[in-house]
């Protein structure tokens, strides 16, 4: 697939909509610890966030286009879901729930920039 096609498109929209809606929780989480909020709004934008990164995949999958760093963000974010899961009961390894959202956002990052990146090169 060339790197202006539709499919090309929609991986860049889809890998920048998950980076953006990771940042989202970082500011939900930050809200409910500060009891501004309930984690609620937190959970749901997670499972979004894991949804869109799964569909990520599959788009980088049919594009073959940053699989394996699609796979990476997905991954994480299940990773991140069984954390916080777990982490209700378990604080130490909700814990590492806060330390693999670090790994989240730099994945999912730089998994948008890497989408973009041609774009750019050509806008150069």
């Amino acid at each position: 697939m060339s790197e202006g096609g539709g499919a090309a498109l929609a991986q860049r929209l889809v890998a920048s909509l998950t980076a953006l809606l990771v940042v989202a929780q970082f500011f939900l989480a930050g809200a409910g610890a500060f009891g501004a909020t309930s984690f609620d709004a937190h959970r749901t934008v997670g499972s979004v966030a894991l949804v869109a990164a799964v569909l990520g995949l599959a788009i980088a999958a049919l594009t073959r286009r940053h699989v394996a760093h699609s796979a990476a963000v997905a991954g994480l974010l299940v990773l991140q879901l069984i954390l916080g899961v777990v982490g209700a009961d378990e604080p130490w390894v909700g814990a590492l729930h806060g330390l693999n959202a670090i790994a989240v956002m730099g994945a999912a990052g730089s998994l948008a920039q890497a989408n973009w990146a041609p774009v750019r090169a050509r806008a150069a």
